[in-house]
């Protein structure tokens, strides 16, 4: 593994690799993919090893942590690109998302401070310059782009961003999290108590389960993302799922998933779905009972059971209802999982179904499909 031997060819070691990979977690339930990651935001002692006081960049054991940053998600240098650029759109120079950063030149240093700095001239414009027709004079592209004639003149004969290179569009942390479940697999092998130390050993488990899973079935089993999210779950939510219907889930979670939905004042699809259940915290937060395969305890907020319960369960990604929505709205077409840029956004509630015809018979015909002969334990009438 790639990632593991740059960590070791730097002095680091594997739980090394543990301690970024629980910092990305953290930093995706907070704020999500695409925003900063600014260590002073959180108080979490996983960023002990971190310091932020030395030079213009973030440190990890006295050593630049944006090399390891980037080596989390599969990105190294190579002969041309050896230096870290930080992109012109992240304001912290502190910043821990890997996505936030590149290898390329010194030329792609200064084009993206300047453009930081509110300068118009990008890669794109530095490319038109050097490939405009020799009978242009440097005046005329001065002219016509609305830039310093100095400056044309230069970039045309090579002074300046003679190194920079033509690049591929920006990466985003879901190309990479491949390479980061594959590290994490690994060290879930020869370093298992501090992946458990963590809490990241839901990434490689082959025993929990998401709330869809069927018994007998392979489905929503043992396959979880860097948040804790079912795999196959995204898969459908990347489809648009959005049911409210208690005979998608097992004979195990019937009486979870039905005690939940009687709870919620279900109207009208359109309308606010307001929680009846218990509240906390003199009813500043509301809580409901649903067992997960990645949290410790054993209740949530009801905005997250109605999205895990009705589009897919999405692990340790926060869950917000639309503005404007009433007091702990459970319509899942009202809620939002921040961060999971992937899932379609539905456009109906597909069915509505909080009860079973028949019970019994139900859980017989599913007996008979898994297997199982009608042998298992069936809930109470």
């Amino acid at each position: 593994m790639e990632t593991l031997k740059f960590f070791r060819s730097n002095g680091l070691i594997p739980p090394d690799v543990v301690v970024f990979a629980k910092a990305f977690q953290i930093f995706m339930r907070l704020v999500g993919k695409d925003a900063c990651w600014d260590i002073s935001k959180s108080r979490h002692s996983i960023f002990s090893g971190f310091v932020n006081s030395k030079r213009n960049h973030l440190f990890y054991k006295t050593l630049d942590a944006r090399p390891f940053l980037l080596a989390m998600v599969g990105k190294f240098p190579d002969e041309v690109n050896r230096v870290i650029v930080r992109k012109h759109s992240c304001n912290c120079k502190y910043c821990l998302n890997p996505s936030h950063y590149y290898y390329g030149t010194m030329a792609d240093v200064r084009l993206e401070t300047n453009q930081r700095q509110g300068d118009s001239l990008t890669p794109e414009v530095v490319e038109k310059i050097r490939t405009a027709d020799e009978w242009l004079s440097s005046k005329e592209i001065s002219r016509r782009l609305k830039i310093p004639y100095q400056r044309v003149r230069k970039i045309r004969v090579g002074i300046t961003f003679d190194s920079l290179q033509k690049k591929d569009q920006p990466f985003t942390l879901s190309e990479g999290w491949e390479t980061l479940d594959a590290v994490l697999q690994q060290l879930s092998s020869s370093h298992p108590d501090e992946v458990r130390r963590y809490e990241l050993d839901y990434h490689m488990t082959n025993e929990k389960e998401c709330p869809w899973h069927r018994h007998g079935t392979k489905e929503h089993k043992g396959r979880f993302g860097h948040m804790g999210e079912c795999l196959d779950c995204l898969e459908e939510l990347k489809k648009g799922r959005c049911t409210v219907d208690v005979t998608k889930f097992d004979y195990r979670w019937y009486w979870t998933v039905k005690r939940f939905w009687d709870q919620v004042d279900v109207r009208g699809p359109d309308e606010c779905w307001p929680w009846l259940g218990a509240t906390k915290k003199g009813g500043t937060e509301s809580v409901a009972y649903c067992p997960s395969p990645v949290h410790s305890g054993a209740t949530q907020s009801a905005m997250r059971v109605a999205f895990w319960l009705s589009r897919g369960f999405v692990g340790k990604y926060r869950i917000h209802t639309k503005k404007g929505c009433e007091k702990f709205c459970c319509n899942p077409l009202h809620l939002e999982a921040r961060g999971l840029d992937d899932a379609l956004e539905p456009s109906k509630i597909e069915t509505i179904q909080l009860n079973y015809v028949n019970i019994f018979s139900h859980f017989k015909e599913a007996s008979a499909k898994t297997g199982d002969g009608g042998g298992q334990q069936q809930p109470p009438s």
